[in-house]
C-alpha cells in the first residue's frame, strides 16, 4: 500500500510581528473580499501593510497560522481593560478554509490568554455571520451583547459581542 500525501505542516505564531505584515494583509484582503463581492463594506479593505505595522508598533498582536511556511490565517489581538484578550479581523485565506485554522488560532489565543492570567477571549462578530457565531460557540464562547460598530468605511454594522463562557 502506498502512503498518501503528507498533511501540510501547521504552525501557529501568536506574535508574528511587522515582518509578517505584507503577507498577513494580503490574506486578510482575500478573506474579507467576500463582503465586497456581495456589495457590502469591510473596513479591512482600507487597511494596508503599513497601517498594520503601525498597529503592531502601538501594541496590537498579530497571530498567524502557516501551512508549510505560508501565512494562510490571521487574527489581530490585544488585552482588554476588563481582563480578556480581544481578537478581531480573524480571516482565513479562502483557498485554505475547511482545515480548522480559525479554530486553531482561537484555541491558541485562549491558551496564551490564560497563561498570561487573563479570563479568556472576547470578540465582536457581524450579527449576520451565523456561521462564525456558531463556530465561536463550538469553541466555548457565548453571545453576551448586541450592538453596532461603525466601520472604517463609515457604514454602521450590527454586531454581537462574544466571550468565553
Amino acid at each position: 500500500m502506498t502512503p498518501g500525501p503528507a498533511e501540510p505542516s501547521v504552525e501557529i505564531d501568536l506574535d508574528a510581528g511587522p515582518l509578517a505584515a505584507d503577507d498577513a494583509m494580503a490574506v486578510l484582503h482575500r478573506a474579507f473580499d467576500e463582503y465586497t463581492a456581495k456589495g457590502e463594506t469591510a473596513g479591512v479593505m482600507l487597511e494596508t501593510p503599513d497601517t498594520l505595522r503601525e498597529e503592531l508598533a502601538a501594541g496590537t498582536g498579530l497571530a498567524v497560522a502557516r501551512l508549510d511556511g505560508r501565512i494562510v490565517a490571521v487574527a489581530k489581538h490585544h488585552a482588554t481593560e476588563d481582563g480578556f484578550r480581544y481578537f478581531g479581523r480573524l480571516g482565513v485565506d479562502p483557498a485554505a478554509r475547511g482545515r480548522g485554522l480559525a479554530g486553531a488560532l482561537v484555541r491558541a489565543l485562549r491558551d496564551d490568554a490564560r497563561v498570561a492570567g487573563l479570563a479568556g477571549l472576547t470578540c465582536t462578530v457581524r450579527a449576520v455571520e451565523e456561521g462564525n457565531i456558531a463556530l465561536y460557540r463550538r469553541l466555548g464562547m457565548e453571545v453576551v451583547g448586541c450592538g453596532e460598530r461603525v466601520s472604517r468605511t463609515g457604514a454602521t454594522i450590527p454586531v454581537v459581542e462574544m466571550r468565553d463562557a
